[in-house]
């Protein structure tokens, strides 16, 4: 008799999700759609379990009406797909030794879950739903000996429990490296790029919403908080319309070489710093790593590669450092020094901001338009990256000296845009100067402080010495 051998498929897990196999006390997988959150922890769950057959695994969820609500269904085709030796029962599968998985709605049983300490593992899926309230207890009550939490969630406001807890406080190291990770917790964001068995239906619909609501498909597709940035200065499509635009538009980058250096205003904040050539951002960088001085020596020597002429500072709270570095003979020979002020009065108080009031008899000056320096700057960044999109998207004539182009390059690209459309306007009943929300409100809000954006905006807070002027009229191409 001709024996059959059943060759069962084989397990690939996306590289994204390598930390799930070695020991983390919290481990945190939060994105976009089609990253396979669920679908990798699923199978390495089953691999652990197949491995170690006394493994104990609640997989939970805010809310679970029935067991068609919990990854039950996931599960249990990937016991038929691969050939796991459980046993699937109606309401849990149980595993070759005293090991299995169940399945529990928080929302209903927090209050009831008081076993949860005989468990190996606690799986949190679509946890952008858990309270604050909730965690408080759940964490403490799972608390075996070697225990694991496995957090996934698409994120849902920046507000929310989960996202405050396991993302805020990291976002920095996140935004730079793609994680967080110390003693206790290890946090990445993964999207679709990262899933090798992204579908092609997906990939698609992707396409096709990327292209029809931009700020949708950032948050469906890339992870990104749900939040209505009605007062956002910078909007994501005119982001993308400034990435290599003298290329597309066909002019040379002409003019001053600028350093735009933010020093942190605390010690937890990320040091940042942008090279400006003419309207082009050659490049930004931000970092965590060493103090200030260690920050200006670096900004410095960025600087000079970089053959800038200027080198503008935030001189608020460590920026005084600087300031200490330059006078006491560290600026070197060619490298002038512009301190910048955010609560400053606006540059050239008493010109005309014809922009803002252009169909007023008396124009108001730029005392009367901004409420400080700031503001200012922010409003005009603000100018450049519009006219960019006029000029790009709707074939309108601009002077590039007006525009910006972003080097598309840029490694950090993908976080200065992050950082540069959150930043708003702030509104005051009464007050009618422009005025920009400070880091520190940012701050209460969950988003870290937008160094990067910020350097990149200081880097045009800066005279320019160029009489440089573009004489033909680019074209987009």
């Amino acid at each position: 008799m001709n024996e059959t051998t059943l060759e069962l498929p084989e397990i690939e897990l996306p590289a994204a999700f390598g930390a799930l196999a070695r020991p983390k006390r919290v481990k945190v997988f939060f994105g976009g759609r089609g990253s396979g959150k669920s679908e990798t922890i699923g199978r390495q769950l089953c691999l652990d379990m197949e491995a170690d057959p006394d493994l104990k695994v609640l997989c939970s969820r805010m809310y679970q009406n029935s067991m068609d609500d919990s990854v039950y269904g996931m599960l249990s085709a990937f016991v038929a797909q691969y050939a796991f030796p459980f046993d699937v029962r109606a309401t849990e599968i149980r595993a070759a030794g005293s090991g299995g998985f169940k399945f529990k709605g928080l929302a209903r049983n927090i209050n009831n879950i008081k076993s949860l300490f005989g468990f190996d593992r606690l799986w949190v899926e679509e946890a952008e739903d858990v309270p604050a309230r909730v965690w408080d207890k759940l964490i403490p009550t799972f608390r075996k000996g070697g225990s694991e939490l496995w957090v996934s969630f698409n994120p849902a406001d920046e507000a929310d429990a989960t996202y405050q807890q396991f993302v805020a406080p990291y976002l920095d190291a996140i935004n730079t490296q793609g994680f967080h990770e110390d003693e206790y917790l290890y946090v990445r964001r993964v999207n679709f790029n990262e899933n090798p068995f992204f579908p092609d239906v997906l990939r698609v619909e992707s396409a096709r919403l990327k292209q029809q609501n931009y700020k949708k498909w950032l948050h469906v597709y890339q992870g990104e908080p749900d939040m209505e940035y009605l007062d956002s200065l910078i909007e994501p499509e005119w982001f993308e319309a400034a990435v290599d635009a003298h290329q597309r538009l066909g002019f040379e980058p002409r003019g001053e070489r600028v350093c735009g250096f933010d020093p942190a205003d605390t010690g937890a904040d990320a040091k940042a710093r942008a090279l400006r050539y003419g309207v082009l951002i050659e490049d930004v960088a931000s970092w965590l790593d060493g103090d200030v001085t260690d920050a200006t020596q670096k900004a410095v020597d960025d600087a000079l590669a970089f053959r800038a002429t200027a080198l503008v500072y935030d001189n608020i709270g460590n920026g005084a450092s600087v300031k200490t570095y330059a006078t006491l003979g560290g600026a070197p020979a060619g490298l002038a020094f512009h301190g910048f002020g955010a609560g400053d009065t606006p540059d050239d108080p008493d010109q005309a901001f014809d922009a803002a009031t252009a169909d007023e008899t008396a124009p108001k000056t730029n005392r009367d338009t901004f409420r400080n320096k700031r503001a200012q700057y922010w409003w005009l960044l603000r100018g450049r990256f519009y006219r960019t999109w006029e000029a790009v998207v709707k074939g309108r004539y601009h002077d590039p000296l007006t525009l910006i182009s972003l080097n598309g390059h840029m490694p950090q690209r993908a976080q200065l845009k992050r950082e540069l459309v959150k930043v708003q306007r702030k509104r005051t009943p009464g007050l009618q100067l422009i005025q920009i929300e400070s880091k520190e409100e940012m701050r209460k809000r969950g988003i870290p402080s937008p160094n990067l954006a910020d350097s990149l905006m200081m880097s045009f807070a800066v005279p320019e010495k160029s009489s440089y002027r573009y004489e033909r009229r680019p074209v987009r191409r």
